[in-house]
């Protein structure tokens, strides 16, 4: 997961008029009829699709995955209908149907619960808090006083709390003395469905090239010493703007790139001179 700038979402003025004309037709119906109201104007936040996609170079918001088979879709970060597990029962944060920044791109396997190899994942209509008694409950609560349990990647203090392996495993970045940050980070593990067999098989394989990447850069650097060859030198380099790219934003699963090469750094030159470029 790397941090999104939502701020910097595209949207144009017909966007915003179709989105508040929605909002108006939800805010007058019956509490009964909300929820079909709503998907009745789902073609608005469709229409916002492609923005979101553009904001993170394709990549799903979450997990990093670039899959053009996969029929992404427009997360609701607050979901817009029921709230799975919410105590007592919550009929959704319908008043931020139609807001933009509630709005996430991701891929299907984080979007819908799946079963794979015995482990089910998927965020669908979750929305765990750490207060179950702060939960907003309509559009006169402020949604600010919760404290959700899932990370949100257009916050640059959530996106760090995810760490990954070599081996493309994923696990919480803190310790579990910090018992909030912890469960956060286990939770958005779970319901984004980063330990999906497939995607560790993805990041695993991903991060297996980039290592080559950095032997090779530390191979030739060292060989650039002892021989002052340019040859050398601009083998080197290719290597590591091979690494540089694949840490850089479009990159897919360039979060565990970064993971990968913040490990390295003590004892590769190559790692700590694409860091120090960053």
């Amino acid at each position: 997961m790397r941090f999104i700038e939502i701020d910097k979402l595209q949207i144009d003025p017909a966007w915003r008029a179709a989105a508040s004309a929605a909002a108006d037709a939800v805010q007058k119906a019956k509490q009964s009829e909300r929820s079909k109201v709503i998907n009745s104007y789902q073609q608005v936040w469709k229409d916002l699709k492609e923005p979101l996609r553009k904001l993170s170079y394709e990549k799903c918001w979450y997990c990093e995955s670039i899959d053009s088979r996969s029929d992404n879709a427009v997360d609701h970060y607050r979901p817009k209908g029921n709230v799975k597990g919410a105590k007592p029962p919550h009929e959704g944060y319908w008043w931020l149907a139609f807001k933009s920044e509630n709005y996430r791109f991701c891929c299907t396997y984080c979007n819908s619960i799946r079963t794979s190899a015995g482990a089910t994942g998927g965020k669908q209509d979750y929305f765990p808090l750490w207060d179950e008694n702060s939960r907003a409950r309509s559009e006169n609560d402020d949604v600010d006083d919760e404290l959700p349990l899932l990370l949100d990647p257009t916050l640059v203090t959530d996106v760090k709390l995810i760490a990954f392996s070599e081996d493309g495993s994923v696990g919480p970045a803190v310790d579990q003395t910090q018992e909030r940050e912890y469960r956060m980070a286990e939770e958005s593990i779970l319901r984004y469905n980063l330990k999906h067999p497939l995607l560790v098989e993805s990041r695993a394989a991903r991060l297996k090239e980039v290592r080559g990447w950095v032997e090779n850069g530390d191979k030739y650097l060292a060989r650039y010493t002892k021989t002052k060859q340019p040859s050398d030198r601009g083998t080197a380099e290719r290597f590591l703007r091979q690494v540089r790219c694949a840490v850089s934003p479009p990159a897919p699963y360039s979060a565990a790139v970064k993971h990968l090469l913040a490990g390295l750094k003590q004892t590769s030159e190559a790692a700590r001179s694409v860091l120090e470029s960053l």
